[in-house]
């Protein structure tokens, strides 16, 4: 329990650190906490879980709910820890290094600076992690951890972007790290419907559809000639 207080002050420390970056560098415009981006998230948690379920039950995949399963002030803390996890670390990779990374790259063509920022700052995401990989791994590294690590960073920078909500991509990070809820099969299932467990791709369908649903409202009332300015 005296490792798990550490990681505590640690991990609270570093959101401080971040904060303070954020605030030196002028980026704390891009994370603040309006009504809207509140609602934005509430919005985005319920129908993530939502989908979660559905998609559990119609391929068959068990699932349960982390805080039924144990002590209830040990499920909070812990909680309360990767709170801190999800916050400080989109804060740092998502925010603070992507635009500075950003910034440092001369490239006239927007989209590949873009795409080189989330590139590095990905790859440094996932070297942030290797004494985790370390100690999960028993001192055996795991390429396929850090790989995921890589690939779901480069998920959440998507998400920030496009949603302009760095809580969104926090909130998502929180909920793979806490694993709030546990999915199971009952009986060995075809490969592809295990894409279920991976809530970030759940992630970017509930974005996307967003998305679309906005396009053809903003198109139906504004017209198609004035969408973007909308």
């Amino acid at each position: 329990m005296a490792h798990f207080y550490i990681s505590i002050y640690i991990q609270l420390l570093m959101l401080i650190f971040a904060l303070y970056l954020l605030n030196k560098f002028n980026y704390i415009k891009y994370v603040k906490f309006t009504l809207k981006s509140f609602f934005e998230l509430v919005a985005y948690t319920m129908l993530l879980m939502i989908l979660i379920i559905v998609l559990s039950n119609a391929f068959h995949i068990g699932y349960y709910f982390v805080w039924n399963t144990g002590d209830f002030m040990t499920i909070l803390f812990q909680n309360f820890y990767f709170v801190f996890v999800a916050l400080e670390e989109e804060y740092l990779f998502r925010v603070v290094l992507y635009y500075k990374v950003l910034e440092t790259i001369t490239l006239k063509n927007k989209t590949l600076k873009v795409i080189i920022a989330i590139l590095l700052t990905n790859a440094m995401f996932s070297m942030s992690h290797f004494s985790i990989t370390y100690l999960v791994h028993h001192g055996n590294m795991n390429i396929t951890y850090f790989l995921n690590v890589f690939i779901s960073g480069i998920i959440a920078n998507y998400l920030y972007l496009r949603t302009k909500n760095i809580y969104i991509a926090s909130a998502i990070h929180f909920i793979g790290d806490a694993k709030i809820i546990k999915l199971y099969s009952y009986n060995r299932l075809p490969i592809y419907v295990y894409f279920i467990d991976d809530m970030m791709v759940i992630s970017v369908i509930i974005i996307e559809i967003y998305n679309i649903c906005k396009y053809f409202y903003n198109k139906k009332i504004y017209g198609i000639e004035n969408f973007n300015s909308k």
